[in-house]
C-alpha cells in the first residue's frame, strides 16, 4: 500500500511539474508576441500614426461620397509623404508608414473598387500603395524609386514640397480641397472614360441583341425556304416520275401495236 501511495505521489508531482513548464512556456511565447508586437508598433511613430488615422478619415468620407476627386487626391497626398521620409533620412519610419497604408487599402479594397468603377487613376494610385517596399531589405534608393511623379504632381502643394505630418482629418480635408488642377483633369479624364466605356457597352448589348434578332429572322426565313424549296423539289419529282410513268405506257402501247400488227400479217 505504501509503495502504491507514494507511486501515486510521484505521478501527481510529473503531471504538475508538467503543467508548470507548459505555463511558462505559453508565458514566453505570449511575453515574446507582445514584444514583437510592440516593436512593431514603436516603428511608426506618433506623428505617423496621426498622419494614417487622418487619412483614414478623409478616404472614408471620400469613399461614402463617391468623390472621384477627393479619392484621387487622398491617395496621392497619402502616398507622396511615404517618399517625403525617405528623403528627410527616415527610411524606418517611412517603411512603418507604408505598411500602415497598405493595411489601409485592403481594409477598404472592395469599397474602393466599386467607387473607382474602372477609374485606372485611382486604380493605379492603389496599385502602387500596395507595391511601396516596406521589408526589411529596402534601401533609400528603392524607396524613393517606388513613388513616381506621376504621384506627386497629384499632391497637393504642401505635401509635395515635402510635408511629412498631416496631424488632423481637418488638415488632409483642407489638403484635398489645394489639390492642383492635375486632379481634377485626372478625375474628369477618368469620368470620360468611363462615360465613354458605359457607351460602348450599351452599344455593343444594343448591337448585340440587333445582331441577335437578325439571326432569328434569318434562320426562320431559311426555314421557310427550305420548306417552299422541298416543296417545290417534292413537286417536281413527282411531275418527273408521272411524265416517266405515261412514256412508259405509251411506249409500251406502240410496244404491243406492233407486235399485234406482225402477227396479224404472219410474222
Amino acid at each position: 500500500m505504501k509503495k502504491v501511495f507514494f507511486m501515486a505521489i510521484a505521478v501527481c508531482g510529473l503531471m504538475m511539474a508538467s503543467c508548470g513548464t507548459k505555463t511558462q512556456n505559453a508565458e514566453a511565447t505570449s511575453d515574446s508576441t507582445a514584444v514583437e508586437a510592440t516593436d512593431s508598433a514603436a516603428q511608426l511613430s506618433a506623428d505617423g500614426q496621426k498622419t494614417v488615422e487622418s487619412f483614414t478619415t478623409q478616404l472614408e468620407k471620400s469613399l461614402t461620397g463617391k468623390d472621384l476627386t477627393s479619392t484621387i487626391s487622398t491617395l496621392a497626398n497619402a502616398e507622396t509623404i511615404y517618399k517625403n521620409l525617405v528623403e528627410a533620412g527616415k527610411l524606418e519610419e517611412a517603411k512603418a508608414y507604408g505598411s500602415a497604408l497598405q493595411a489601409l487599402i485592403n481594409e477598404k479594397a472592395e469599397t474602393i473598387k466599386t467607387v473607382a468603377s474602372g477609374n485606372t487613376t485611382i486604380l493605379s494610385l492603389v496599385q502602387s500603395i500596395q507595391n511601396l517596399p516596406t521589408s526589411a531589405a529596402t534601401t533609400a534608393e528603392q524607396a524613393k524609386a517606388a513613388v513616381t511623379s506621376d504621384v506627386t504632381n497629384l499632391a497637393s502643394s504642401s505635401i509635395a514640397q515635402g510635408e511629412t505630418t498631416v496631424a488632423t482629418a481637418e488638415a488632409a480635408a483642407e489638403a484635398v480641397k489645394n489639390a492642383p488642377t492635375t486632379v481634377a483633369n485626372a478625375a474628369k479624364a477618368a469620368a470620360v472614360a468611363t462615360a465613354n466605356n458605359a457607351k460602348t457597352a450599351a452599344e455593343n448589348t444594343a448591337n448585340a441583341a440587333v445582331t441577335s434578332v437578325q439571326n432569328k429572322a434569318n434562320e426562320q426565313v431559311n426555314k421557310a425556304s427550305n420548306k417552299v424549296n422541298e416543296k417545290v423539289t417534292n413537286a417536281q419529282n413527282k411531275a418527273a416520275n408521272k411524265i416517266t410513268d405515261t412514256q412508259n405506257k405509251a411506249n409500251k402501247a406502240v410496244n404491243d401495236a406492233a407486235n399485234k400488227a406482225l402477227k396479224g400479217i404472219g410474222l
